[in-house]
Formats: C-alpha cells, structure tokens, sequence
C-alpha cells in the first residue's frame, strides 16, 4: 500500500514504522525529493515533523518541568506573560487542550519579515496576547498553532537555557543519538540527508532542510508549535518510551505513570483533545476505524503522524513530504485511515 501510494502521487516518498508488543517494522519508501533531480528515499532521512512539535517538544518539556514542581496545570497565562484582562481566565490546561479562545492561525511571518531577527519573537508574543478571543474560554476547542507559541515560550521562560536547549537535554533521557533535532542544517546535517517539503511561493524557492511553517521559519526555526525534524527509528525510540512509562513497565527520568494518564485522560467536552495531544475521533479519523478510541496520537502538515494504542500494544508512525512539491492535492486525507486500518487487521488481528 506504501508503494501504491507513491505511484499514485500521494507524497514522493516515506517511512512507515510500526512496532506492536516488542516487534518493529521500520521500513521506506519513495523518494526524499523530486527537485532538482530524483534521490531515494530510505529510513535515514530526517523528516519535517511540523505540528508533531507540538507533543514530542513542547508537551514534552512541559512533562518535565510539570513533573519538576516549575508548573502547574492550573497555572494562569498571567504568570508568565503581562496578559491583556480578556485573558485572565485562561489556564496552562486550556492551551493544551486548544480551548484558550485563541483563533487557529495568524499570518504574523508576513508582517516580522522586514524586522531584524533578535526582535521578531518579542514582536510576535505581543501580536498573539494582544489577538481579540475567537471564543469564550474553555466553551470550545479551536486547534490553534498560538496557543502552542504560548507554551513554547513557557518553555523558554522557565528553562535556564531555553526551548531548543532544553528540549536536547530532555530527549537526551532517552536517546542516544540525536535522531531528532531543530534547524537541522545549522545543526551540520546537508540538505541532502532530509526530505524535501513545497516549492514555496512565498519564499520563491524548494524547501530543503528549512522548516515548512511560515511562522516558525520567521522566528529563525524554532517555536512551540513547529521546528522539530526527526528520522522514524528516533522518533518510533520516543514513542515507545511514552507508551511504556504509560503502562507502568518502564519508569524512565520524569515520564511518570501519574503523569501522563493525567494528559492523555484528559476529558475535553464536545473535542477528541487531551492535554497536548489528540484522541481518535468516533468515526472517520485519521487514525482509521478499528484503532481504539483511547489511543492518542497527533498529525503534521507535511504529511506525518502518529498513534499510540495502548489498549493493543500499537504504535503507527508515518513520516512523509506530501507537500512536496507542492500542498495540494491533499491526496494523504485518505489514504492514512485506510492505511492505520490494514495496519490493526494485519497486525494486531491477524491469525496466532
């Protein structure tokens, strides 16, 4: 189904890793670019994980610094930042749960671009405080990318050395290598060696090693709601930690039982959110039809995504560029619930 799914022009390429009660299946596909000329694909390449910043970094350190007595999940956003007064009511559970009342996206990258850079994110933080509600706080679930610009400079407040800092030295925890990082070519990787996302109208040129999202990309990479890149088997190590912690079997540093049912039983009224990550929807999810619907699990834009079912002992994680060269159509939408449910019936159901 992968490669039917390069052929049909669904994404250039991808790495499908699959891992169900202690066996991984880690395979690739495709190409990692189609521009200036066709390279293959294979499990190495660094991938784009866009929103899938938003658990694996964000929440992440969020974990730890909860977890480390700095946080509350109760804690108001005037704690950490001079809030306009329609703000006061919201807490550090509401941006988790994208019911802050803050509208989904901003276009700010257009407006900062003219700015020199060391004075874009103070600029940016005031143009999402000073944002008008888009709904009273906590009566809805709005999956915002500001909510989660909000968390990331939390994050920057409150570890000595900042987001993409302390993110390192959190994931160092867990992996040994740095299969998972921001601003990878900065980082000394070449372009080469990662997946290549759009042709960008607005930059005027083929995104390659540089982050997809405008707004991460004007804060120079790195922000709460996007900037991470990642290879599968790094990624695929992560995962497995969360889902082990969850079910008691591994205790690793802060990743508390306690603490991550707290997050991922989080009820959210009338929204499949949990607190920084997503639940499967009751019909026609992302995730398919036969995953439990207490798996968590989250999606990016470029084309990844991932779930965890710890009721079946099932992790799914796809990394692709189907933005590549450009966004649409968006062909994926489909095909990745047919996919996660061939995946449940040939794996978790398939005869003993």
């Amino acid at each position: 189904m992968m490669a039917r799914g390069v052929v049909d022009k669904v994404f250039p390429g991808g790495v499908l890793a699959v891992w169900h009660e202690g066996e991984t299946l880690l395979e690739a596909f495709g190409w990692r670019t189609y521009l200036p000329y066709p390279i293959r694909n294979d499990e190495e390449v660094f991938y784009d994980l866009a929103s899938l910043t938003k658990p694996l970094g964000t929440t992440l350190c969020l974990m730890r610094l909860l977890e480390e007595g700095h946080l509350s999940l109760s804690d108001p956003l005037s704690r950490f930042f001079e809030a306009p007064p329609w703000w006061k009511k919201v807490r550090l559970y509401h941006l988790l749960s994208h019911s802050a009342g803050f509208p989904a996206h901003r276009p700010y990258f257009a407006r900062l671009i003219t700015m020199p850079l060391h004075e874009r994110r103070k600029r940016f933080l005031k143009l999402v405080l000073y944002e008008s509600p888009a709904y009273p706080v906590g009566q809805k679930h709005v999956y915002s990318d500001l909510g989660f610009f909000l968390l990331g400079e939390i994050v920057n407040l409150l570890a000595p050395k900042g987001l993409e800092d302390f993110f390192y030295e959190t994931l160092s925890l867990f992996l040994k290598r740095r299969d998972i990082l921001f601003t990878p070519l900065k980082g000394g990787l070449v372009r080469e060696e990662t997946a290549a996302t759009e042709v960008c109208p607005w930059r005027g040129k083929l995104l390659w090693g540089e982050v997809h999202d405008e707004n991460t990309w004007v804060l120079g990479g790195v922000a709460g709601q996007a900037g991470l890149f990642g290879k599968a088997r790094g990624v695929l190590e992560l995962l497995r930690t969360l889902l082990e912690a969850y079910l008691g079997t591994r205790e690793p540093a802060f990743l508390k039982r306690d603490l991550l049912r707290t997050l991922w039983h989080w009820k959210s009224p009338q929204s499949t959110w949990a607190l920084g990550f997503d639940r499967p929807a009751p019909s026609s999810s992302s995730a398919g039809e036969k995953i439990s619907r207490k798996a968590v699990g989250h999606l990016g834009f470029t084309g990844t995504s991932f779930w965890i079912d710890p009721e079946n002992r099932l992790i799914v994680l796809l990394l692709t560029n189907r933005v590549h060269p450009q966004r649409f159509p968006n062909k994926l939408a489909a095909f990745r619930p047919a996919l996660h449910d061939l995946i449940f019936q040939e794996v978790v159901r398939r005869p003993k």
